[in-house]
């Protein structure tokens, strides 16, 4: 399984990234390829997305992810549940001077490395302008 990691410095205080990124109703206004997600108890959130297959085409599938929300640490994780590529990942705030470091860590089998890449950078530009914008407040 391969690790990928990437980091933006946001101006916006840790504390309201934090709550701002583990709101589940959050989730589709910050991650282009979804569009629903909703909460189905105990962790679990029911997902609609529209990922891009390799022949640049979109499907849309609906599946259920789980969810973790660690507070004291800032650190919102997810998964799928009986997903194809084992996928998870994980958002880690940190103070910052004039704001947040916010990494983001994925966990995947999926073997097209340079889209997993750009999915993360797309992630991190769509929060960082919603956020520094004042989404969080």
């Amino acid at each position: 399984m391969t690790e990928y990691v990437e980091t933006v410095d946001i101006a916006v205080d840790p504390q309201l990234l934090f709550d701002y990124l583990a709101d589940v109703a959050n989730l589709p206004r910050y991650m282009p390829r979804l569009s629903r997600a909703e909460e189905a108890g105990d962790g679990a959130v029911s997902v609609t997305a529209a990922p891009r297959l390799a022949d640049g085409s979109r499907v849309e599938v609906e599946g259920t992810a789980w969810t973790r929300v660690d507070a004291p640490g800032r650190t919102f994780s997810w998964g799928s549940v009986g997903g194809r590529h084992g996928y998870r990942g994980s958002f880690d705030i940190d103070a910052h001077e004039g704001g947040s470091s916010l990494t983001v860590r994925i966990m995947s089998e999926r073997a097209d490395a340079d889209s997993v890449r750009a999915g993360l950078r797309d992630v991190l530009a769509s929060i960082k302008r919603l956020t520094e914008g004042g989404t969080t407040t």
